[in-house]
């Protein structure tokens, strides 16, 4: 057993083969905070359970030195990780734990079906997320109470861009030219709808082309 958390977070980092700049910049924190840890400085961090995901060790073995080191079915930050979805798509999905970019909404209004390489947008934070999201993923805070009691205002959903989104799906859209919305997508017939889950709210009937901005595949909730 590696009798230090220093010398398991070292151990750590060198298995997913990172800096200590790496590091830092994957999982959110300073390279002096990293060398801090790693030289026993420091002897603690909330950051923890995001330095174990990062390098594909098991939280539990970095934290207190119990179990084995290696998380099972888990690879560190730096693998690639490829595979096919359900809908017969490839994607290049996330490894264990990454961070994507949290934009506001008004970003959302001014990229929405901008071309991947266009795709800029000023970050107000960052947020950690779990496989299977695309790279191009996003995340955005809900706006209001229109998708209550699954999705409360100032929760954080994560949005891909790269699916199409189907019905009962739920997803940024807008119609023509207006402001993207998150609803819930139904579809009967050749007719569309965009449908908020608060029955205080209006269903909307999409009387023109709509444009998917993204489908939502997770939520996030930070109680910090």
């Amino acid at each position: 057993m590696t009798n230090t958390l220093s010398e398991r977070i070292q151990q750590a980092r060198k298995h997913a083969g990172l800096t200590q700049k790496e590091l830092a910049d994957k999982v959110g924190i300073s390279q002096t905070a990293v060398h801090k840890l790693e030289c026993g400085r420091s002897r603690s961090s909330r950051r923890t359970v995001a330095i174990a995901l990062t390098c594909g060790v098991d939280p539990i073995w970095l934290d207190n030195g119990r179990g084995e080191m290696a998380l099972p079915g888990a690879a560190p930050y730096s693998a690639e990780f490829n595979g096919v979805r359900e809908d017969g798509e490839t994607y290049r999905s996330y490894p264990l734990i990454a961070r994507i970019p949290l934009i506001s909404w008004d970003e959302m209004d001014k990229y929405c079906g901008r071309a991947a390489e266009e795709f800029t947008p000023d970050v107000s934070s960052w947020v950690p997320v779990a496989p299977r999201a695309s790279d191009r993923s996003f995340a955005l805070k809900v706006p209001d109470d229109s998708m209550e009691p699954e999705f409360y205002e100032g929760e954080v959903i994560i949005i891909d861009p790269t699916r199409k989104g189907s019905h009962n799906q739920f997803l940024v859209a807008r119609e023509g030219r207006n402001r993207p919305t998150f609803k819930q997508l139904i579809l009967h017939g050749n007719q569309q709808y965009l449908k908020p889950l608060n029955s205080r709210y209006p269903l909307i009937d999409v009387k023109s082309e709509i444009q998917v901005c993204g489908v939502v595949v997770c939520k996030y909730k930070d109680y910090m």
